[in-house]
């Protein structure tokens, strides 16, 4: 890896240390989820860089891919089990975290067993291991009272790809991919009470362009010019400073002609609570780097 991607990771990562902190800290009961999302924002664009998805603020029995609509009105409440899912990235460079909050800590027990789990795993991750045995290892150390969630998965990352290609399961598997110096992925158990599972749901106000053919309305043609500054991230409309009718429904012809990707939520399929921890590991000729946690 050469020495200015190996750069932009970690800068990636530094921001998004400050990220995390300010997402802990806004995250309190009688908030709305828009201001905790937009906030975590705010910071990485201060800081000089950009988001590189949506915050994702899941909540309870939602596992992934919700971020606050345009006119959000959901507000934190002392029990929720709060997933917040954050990325950056330094010139296409991303660095990808996630945390769990609680206020209540009525669930502290379930989120101190997900992010023992991860520190394990980055622990026992290094070059030469292979996919199969760290899935092997991760599946090993979950405590028995509770279920990885085995349709979501750790992922490699790559410039301006969030998901670039191997996953990385957190159960026993027969991967021989093998870990490489170079590589840059994320390390990302989910634990639940439930069955293990997660299944689709409602739309979750997260999209990505899947390609980028003509379209004939003007405003679907200027909203696709505004997509394609995403370099092909995901995005979402709260990112966007006019987002009235038209543009609703120009984004949901792109959707019905397969130009824009929606993702639905992702609900444990049980309703079990599901708690999450993640973190961007990049190895290089100097050792493994952890490059979102200090």
């Amino acid at each position: 890896m050469n020495e200015e991607k190996l750069e932009n990771y970690i800068r990636a990562g530094e921001v998004i240390q400050k990220a995390r902190k300010k997402a802990r800290k806004a995250a309190e009961p009688g908030t709305n989820i828009k201001i905790i999302a937009e906030e975590v924002e705010g910071l990485i664009r201060e800081e000089g860089l950009e988001p590189a998805f949506p915050v994702n603020i899941s909540i309870d029995d939602s596992a992934a891919h919700y971020t606050p609509g345009v006119k959000e009105n959901r507000v934190l409440k002392e029990d929720d089990v709060v997933k917040i899912d954050i990325g950056a990235h330094s010139d296409g460079y991303i660095a990808d975290t996630a945390l769990t909050v609680n206020p209540s800590g009525q669930h502290q027990e379930m989120i101190d067993a997900v992010e023992q789990v991860l520190e394990k795993a980055l622990d026992f991750v290094e070059p030469g291991k292979t996919v199969g045995e760290l899935g092997n290892f991760v599946e090993d150390q979950i405590p028995q009272e509770y279920e990885v969630v085995r349709n979501l998965t750790g992922h490699y990352i790559g410039k301006y790809e969030q998901h670039a290609g191997v996953s990385i399961p957190n159960f026993s598997n027969d991967s021989d991919h093998v870990f490489e110096v170079g590589d840059a992925f994320a390390i990302e158990p989910f634990l639940t009470d439930g069955s293990g599972r997660i299944k689709n749901g409602a739309q979750g106000n997260i999209y990505k362009i899947e390609n980028e053919r003509n379209v004939r309305g003007r405003v679907e043609r200027e909203l696709l010019n505004r997509i394609k500054e995403f370099n092909g991230l995901p995005f979402t409309p709260r990112w966007f400073d006019d987002f009235g009718a038209r543009k609703r429904m120009a984004m949901k012809k792109l959707v019905d002609g397969g130009i824009v990707h929606s993702y639905p939520v992702l609900n444990e399929v049980n309703g079990g609570t599901v708690v999450q921890a993640e973190h961007t590991v990049v190895l290089t000729e100097d050792g493994k780097k952890v490059t979102t946690r200090r």
